[in-house]
C-alpha cells in the first residue's frame, strides 16, 4: 500500500514537472527528450518483467510501448505546427485590424475615421491649437479654431465635419449666421494614388474589389442623406475614382 501511495506520488511530481518544461520547449526539444525517456523507460519495465519471469509480456509490451511512442511523436509535432498556424493567424488579424482606419489632410487638420465605429477626429497641425485632438477642444476653442482656419476652406468643411458629428447644435450655439458658417464644400482636385488609400483605408496594392467594398463601407456612414458631408463623400468619391481609374 505504502509503495503504490509513494509510486503514484513520484508518478504525479514527475507529470507536473514535464507539463511546465513542456509549455516551454520547442519541438525538437520536446522529441528528443521524450525518444530517450520513453526509451529508458520502456527498458526499465521490460527488464522488471523479464526479472520476474514474464519475458513474453515483456516484449509485448515494448512492441505496443514502440508503436505508441511514435504515435505521441506525431502528434506533438502536429500540434506545435498548428499552433504556429494560429499564432501567424492572429498576428495577420491583429495587422488587418489595425489597416481599418481613413486618413484625410487639409493645411490645418489630419482627420482620422475608424470604419468599425465611425468615430471621427482630427489632430491640429498649425495654428494656436497645434498638437491638439479636435476630440479635446471645448466648443468655444473649437469656435476660435473656425475663425481662425476660416481662409482655408478645405479646413472649414473638414472642422464642420467633426462639429455636425460632435455638436449636432453647434450652429445654433454659434452666434453667427448660417451664412458665416455654412461654407460651401470645395470640389476636390486630382487625388494621388498615396492620398486615395488614406482616405479609404486600404494598403498599397489593394485590388478592385477591396475598393469597392471600403467604398460602400465608407458611403454608407458619411453620405449626407445618412447625417455625413457633403466635402467628405465627395473626398471619397474623389478617391474610388483615383484608384479605380482605367
Amino acid at each position: 500500500m505504502m509503495l503504490s501511495l509513494i509510486i503514484g506520488i513520484v508518478v504525479l511530481i514527475g507529470a507536473l514537472s514535464f507539463l511546465r518544461w513542456y509549455g516551454n520547449a520547442k519541438t525538437e526539444e520536446v522529441k528528443k527528450t521524450l525518444r530517450w525517456t520513453g526509451i529508458g523507460f520502456g527498458l526499465l519495465i521490460v527488464a522488471f518483467l523479464a526479472l520476474t519471469g514474464r519475458l513474453g509480456v515483456a516484449l509485448a509490451f515494448f512492441t505496443g510501448l514502440m508503436a505508441w511512442g511514435w504515435r505521441v511523436f506525431n502528434m506533438i509535432q502536429m500540434g506545435q505546427q498548428m499552433s504556429g498556424m494560429f499564432r501567424g493567424f492572429s498576428r495577420k488579424m491583429s495587422g488587418a485590424s489595425a489597416q481599418q482606419s481613413s486618413e484625410v489632410r487639409s493645411a490645418f487638420f489630419r482627420m482620422t475615421l475608424d470604419h468599425d465605429t465611425g468615430h471621427l477626429d482630427g489632430e491640429v497641425i498649425q495654428g494656436v491649437f497645434v498638437g491638439r485632438k479636435l476630440a479635446a477642444l471645448g466648443f468655444d476653442e473649437l469656435m476660435k479654431l473656425s475663425v481662425e482656419i476660416r481662409s482655408d476652406a478645405e479646413s472649414v468643411a473638414l472642422l464642420e465635419s467633426f462639429l455636425d458629428r460632435a455638436h449636432p447644435d453647434w450652429r445654433a450655439r454659434s452666434h453667427q449666421s448660417n451664412s458665416e458658417h455654412t461654407a460651401s464644400a470645395p470640389v476636390p482636385g486630382a487625388m494621388t494614388e498615396s492620398e486615395a488609400l488614406l482616405v479609404l483605408g486600404l494598403a498599397k496594392g489593394a485590388v478592385r474589389d477591396e475598393v469597392k467594398a471600403a467604398y460602400r463601407r465608407l458611403m454608407t456612414q458619411l453620405h449626407p442623406d445618412r447625417g455625413g458631408s457633403d466635402y467628405l463623400a465627395a473626398k471619397i468619391n474623389a478617391a474610388k475614382d483615383a484608384l479605380l481609374k482605367e
